[in-house]
């Protein structure tokens, strides 16, 4: 039982790690395929995340940690080698970006109306 919240934890942070760190790593340092140990070090204190699980976020965003990286390539990617630049596009936001709604159930509720 104990396992299981770990891992439920451990999940938690790593898309936490994800979603804030991706946006102020690329804010300081630009986009990169892999930030330096002590660039990551200074974004997690930054943060205010938890630092509980660091080592994670440093194989998300830095080439250390090559058993975990494997490990977060197992669960992410399904197994491919991926690099920080993969990570911070998954940490975009996904919703609408423009464009017209051609669907019948939009138009009849003036979503596309000219008025």
């Amino acid at each position: 039982m104990m396992f299981v919240f770990t891992q439920l934890f451990k999940r938690r942070t790593i898309r936490k790690y994800i979603k804030t760190l991706s946006p102020m790593l690329v804010t300081s340092y630009g986009p990169r395929e892999a930030y330096t140990n002590g660039q990551i070090a200074a974004v997690l204190a930054q943060s205010g995340l938890s630092r509980r699980y660091k080592h994670y976020a440093y194989a998300l965003f830095g080439d250390q940690y090559p058993d975990l990286h494997q490990e977060l390539a197992n669960g992410l990617f399904t197994g491919s080698a991926f690099n920080a630049l993969q990570i911070i596009d998954m940490a975009r936001p996904s919703h609408w970006k423009g464009g017209t709604n051609t669907d019948d159930f939009s138009n009849r509720h003036g979503q596309n109306s000219r008025y």
